[in-house]
């Protein structure tokens, strides 16, 4: 039997008692450093699942069918022995919840009511007043900016028998690009990925085989003044910006579901963001990836006044299990 169908066939008694555990559980073994093959605690406060249990006044008979059903809410980890042990909310936790509840209370609903502002009104960002926020924001640097250089790596889809150049392979000229998360139609911005397998996500989406070219490029030359959007719940703090917290929280910068082929109301926001950047100086936006866990991706605006050189000659990657190109970097190729 299935987990979906044994939690169906709980009892209340059972559901109450699997409930209590569950929400006192932050973190598991499994998002633990190690040290030697030894756990190293360092997230949430430790505590034996048989103490948890009874401090929960939950009954020993329950206590081996509650713990096979409990589900780490940070990894995902599930299928726990009884003698295991789990990490609790600690009062860091507690500071950082509150704080992102402070963030979404102070800028949710204005991000909500910009974005459908957009929508009617897509070149008139700044006359909303979460538009002017965001634009003062970006122009005093409040938000956290970052440099690059290194490895990276840009894909493209094949659509035909042509061999593609490594010139090929950079930024489409001025003109041809369709709007994409970081430029409006016809900018020619570079997209490229940390790593090969971010970039090959980040093309397509999941179903059939599909072929792929790929380019490694290098960038040996730091590029400064590069805005950070990246966001990592691990590393938040009562310091992480709330209105970069909101904008997480808000899925502002990430979504691209409500995007069809000539309307991306999605993108709307990224685009102002995008603008605003420009305008006070930043030479690029990096961003998480939505397709890859680890993975990030970098928007760069100038990409001819920066010194990065193709590494080799294109190179052709099947990729199975999947399929169609994915709008958001297929298209501006």
């Amino acid at each position: 039997m299935d987990k979906e169908s044994i939690l169906a066939g709980l009892n209340p008694t059972e559901r109450k008692y699997l409930d209590t555990v569950q929400e006192k559980i932050y973190y598991c073994s499994y998002d633990q450093t190690y040290d030697e093959g030894e756990v190293e605690w360092i997230f949430g406060n430790k505590i034996a699942l048989k103490e948890l249990l009874n401090n929960c006044n939950i009954p020993p008979k329950y206590w081996d069918h509650i713990v096979s059903l409990l589900v780490c809410p940070s990894c995902g980890h599930s299928n726990f022995k009884l003698d295991e042990a789990v990490g609790l909310q600690s009062n860091f936790d507690k500071e950082v919840e509150g704080h992102v509840e402070k963030a979404n209370k102070i800028h949710g609903k204005q991000i909500k009511a910009f974005e459908k502002h957009l929508e009617d009104k897509p070149m008139l960002g700044y006359q909303h007043p979460f538009g002017r926020k965001l634009f003062k924001e970006i122009q005093q640097e409040s938000l956290p900016k970052t440099a690059i250089k290194g490895v990276f790596y840009r894909a493209r889809t094949v659509k035909s028998a042509e061999v593609l150049t490594s010139k090929k392979m950079y930024s489409a000229p001025r003109g041809r690009p369709t709007e994409g998360r970081f430029n409006h139609s016809g900018q020619s911005h570079l997209y490229l990925a940390n790593d090969k397998e971010t970039a090959l996500r980040e093309v397509v989406s999941t179903e059939d085989p599909l072929i792929v070219w790929c380019q490694k490029f290098t960038i040996k030359t730091e590029v400064n003044n590069i805005l950070d959007l990246t966001f990592n719940w691990s590393n938040l703090s009562v310091s992480t910006s709330t209105l970069l917290v909101s904008l997480k929280v808000n899925e502002a910068i990430f979504k691209s579901e409500g995007n069809s082929e000539f309307w991306r109301p999605d993108y709307l926001l990224t685009r102002y963001i995008m603008d605003c950047a420009k305008n006070a100086g930043y030479k690029g936006i990096k961003y998480n990836s939505i397709k890859s866990y680890s993975g990030y991706n970098l928007v760069l605006f100038y990409p001819n006044k920066i010194k990065i050189k193709a590494v080799g000659n294109p190179f052709i990657e099947l990729l199975p299990g999947i399929a169609k190109a994915d709008d958001e970097l297929s298209d501006i190729m």
